[in-house]
């Protein structure tokens, strides 16, 4: 059995997916377990410098584009979006989201659990998912490593509370949310 536990908009099998992250060419890449979003997010978001801005990526139609939208917000507004829609970001299998500042950090959760943190300075992400179970291997696999014609995975919408990622869109443009 994984150690990787999947969040609900995801199926595939990741049994041989480990707590591990690698290192290369400034980023920190691993595949978050499901466990661990509500975690990681809230600690990591107190790294950033502000100004920084949230982004949420979301699927453009039925094409395979996505439509990237922005909102500049400070991190306890970072926070309160986290406490508002981690339900939907912490378990849709579809979007892809994320947090950034303008000192060049990013944090990018992208698809089937794949989350790419870049920064000049990992050493102030490193300890978060050390803090978390996962030890540095640079031969780590994320699941998009094992994705193959015989394990092709699956990725779906999930709702919660009634809502879905286009709520997230409708209601955020409301105080701000911008289309990139």
């Amino acid at each position: 059995m994984s150690e990787i536990k999947l969040i609900a908009g995801v199926s595939v099998n990741a049994d041989s997916i480990k707590k591990e992250y690698r290192i290369d060419s400034g980023w920190l890449t691993l595949t978050l377990s499901a466990e661990d979003y509500r975690s990681f997010f809230r600690q990591a978001v107190d790294k950033l410098t502000e100004p920084m801005f949230f982004f949420i990526e979301i699927p453009d139609g039925d094409s395979d584009e996505y439509l990237t939208y922005y909102l500049n917000c400070t991190v306890p507004v970072a926070k309160a979006i986290l406490k508002r829609y981690g339900g939907i970001l912490f378990s849709d299998g579809v979007i892809r989201f994320g947090f950034g500042s303008e000192e060049g950090d990013e944090i990018y959760m992208q698809e089937f659990q794949r989350l790419g943190i870049y920064s000049n300075s990992l050493s102030k992400f490193e300890p978060i998912v050390k803090s978390l179970g996962y030890k540095n291997n640079p031969e780590a696999l994320t699941i998009w490593d094992v994705l193959s014609d015989d394990n092709p995975g699956m990725r779906e919408c999930v709702e919660c509370d009634d809502e879905g990622f286009e709520d997230i869109v409708e209601n955020l443009t409301e105080v701000g949310l911008y289309l990139g």
